[in-house]
C-alpha cells in the first residue's frame, strides 16, 4: 500500500471527532495488528471493535457430536446469516437476527450455547420480515414488510402466536417495545405513521404522524429507537433526518439534512441510544455509523465501506444493549458486527 493511499485510507476508516486533531500516521488499530478503534492510538478509544457474528461458531455456540449428528439428519438446514436486516438483543442476551434472505430469523443464545432459528418451515405470509423486537420473557415480534402483517412468536420464537396490522398497517418496518406501559411501536413506512398496539390484547391503540416534510411530519420512516427517558428516535429517511418524539409520541425537535459529507445524511437507516444519550445512526449509502448529541451535534463517525473489520457493506440496522455493546447488521457482507462504546473522558 502507497503512502498516499495508507493516508486515504486512514482518513475513511478512522474517527471524525469535532474539534479534535486526527494524524494519517496513525492509522486503524488493525494495520498494526490489533482491533480497530475510533479514535485511533494514540487517542483515547471511545469505539472498539470486538468480533462479528456469522454462524453459531463465532457466538462461542458448538452443536457438538450429537448435535452435528441431529442437524445432518435434519437436511443441513444453513446456520448462517445471508441478508441481516433488524437487529435485538433480549435482557438476557439472546441475539436475534433477521435473514431476509432466508426469510427467517436466527437466535444466537451465547448464554446457554445455543443456536435456533425460527419459523420452522415455510410460513404463509412470512415474505419479507425486517424488524425485530423481543420482551425478554419470550414474546418475539417481527415485521414483514411484504405482507403488511407484524407476526406474533412465543417461547422464544418456537411457538407462533398470530399476526396484527391487517387492514391496519401498508408497510411495517421498524419496531420498539415500551413494556412499562405495554406498548408495541410500528414504523409504517408508506403510511409516514408511528402505528402504537396494546401488547395485552394486540389491538390497535393509537397512530401518530402525517406525510409531509414539515417539523411534524414524516416521509418513508423506517427505524425507531426509545431512550432510557422515554424519548422516542426514529429515522425520517426522505425527509434525511431523525425525528424526535416525546413519550407520548408528540413531535418535539429534528436533526440532519440530505448532504454528502459528515453530519449529514444520504441513506439513513438503523438509530439507536446509549447510556448517555449518545445518538446513533447508520447509513447505508456512506456505510458508517454517526454519533450525535442530544442536541444533533455530530460527534464520531466510525466505519467504512468494505469487508475487515470496522468496514461495512450495505449496513441496515444497529441495537445497543445494556452493557453499550453495539450491534450493526452488515447486509451484504452478511454478518453483525459487535463494538463497544466506553464513554470515558479523556485523560
Amino acid at each position: 500500500m502507497t503512502q498516499v493511499a495508507s493516508g486515504i485510507r486512514c482518513l475513511a476508516v478512522s474517527l471524525l471527532l469535532v474539534g479534535s486533531a486526527g494524524n494519517a500516521g496513525d492509522c486503524t488499530a488493525e494495520e498494526n495488528g490489533l482491533s480497530p478503534q475510533w479514535p485511533p492510538p494514540p487517542q483515547v478509544a471511545r469505539i472498539s471493535y470486538l468480533y462479528s457474528v456469522t454462524t453459531p461458531a463465532d457466538a462461542k455456540i458448538s452443536r457438538g457430536f450429537f448435535g452435528r449428528i441431529w442437524r445432518f439428519i435434519k437436511g443441513g438446514v444453513p446456520e448462517r446469516i445471508s441478508r441481516p436486516q433488524g437487529i435485538h438483543v433480549d435482557p438476557a442476551g439472546r441475539l436475534y437476527v433477521v435473514d431476509a434472505g432466508q426469510r427467517k430469523i436466527h437466535v444466537f443464545d451465547s448464554s446457554s450455547s445455543r443456536y435456533s432459528s425460527f419459523p420452522g418451515k415455510r410460513m404463509e405470509g412470512f415474505e419479507y420480515p425486517v424488524g425485530i423486537t423481543a420482551d425478554g420473557k419470550g414474546r418475539v415480534y417481527v415485521s414483514d414488510s411484504a405482507t403488511g402483517l407484524v407476526h406474533v412468536f412465543d417461547s422464544f420464537g418456537k411457538k407462533y402466536l398470530r399476526s396484527i396490522g391487517k387492514g391496519e398497517l401498508m408497510r411495517p418496518t421498524g419496531l420498539a417495545l415500551r413494556q412499562e406501559t405495554a406498548e408495541l411501536l410500528v414504523v409504517d413506512t408508506l403510511a409516514s405513521e408511528i402505528v402504537v398496539f396494546d401488547t395485552r390484547d394486540l389491538t390497535l391503540k393509537k397512530r401518530a404522524g402525517r406525510n409531509g416534510d414539515q417539523r411534524d411530519a414524516l416521509h418513508y420512516p423506517t427505524h425507531i429507537a426509545l431512550a432510557p427517558d422515554g424519548e422516542v428516535y426514529v429515522t425520517d429517511a426522505m425527509n434525511f433526518r431523525i425525528q424526535i418524539l416525546s413519550s407520548d409520541l408528540g413531535f418535539r425537535d429534528f436533526f440532519g439534512d440530505a448532504g454528502d459529507g459528515p453530519g449529514s445524511f444520504s441513506r439513513p437507516k438503523g438509530v439507536a441510544v446509549d447510556s448517555d444519550h449518545n445518538i446513533y445512526v447508520v447509513d447505508a449509502l456512506f456505510d458508517n455509523v454517526q454519533i450525535f448529541n442530544r442536541g444533533g451535534e455530530l460527534l464520531l463517525v466510525f466505519g467504512t465501506a468494505g469487508h475487515a473489520a470496522g468496514e461495512f457493506w450495505l449496513p441496515n440496522d444497529i441495537f445497543i444493549d445494556s452493557s453499550d455493546r453495539i450491534y450493526v447488521s452488515d447486509s451484504y457482507n452478511s454478518r453483525v458486527q459487535v463494538f463497544q462504546y466506553d464513554g470515558r473522558p479523556p485523560q
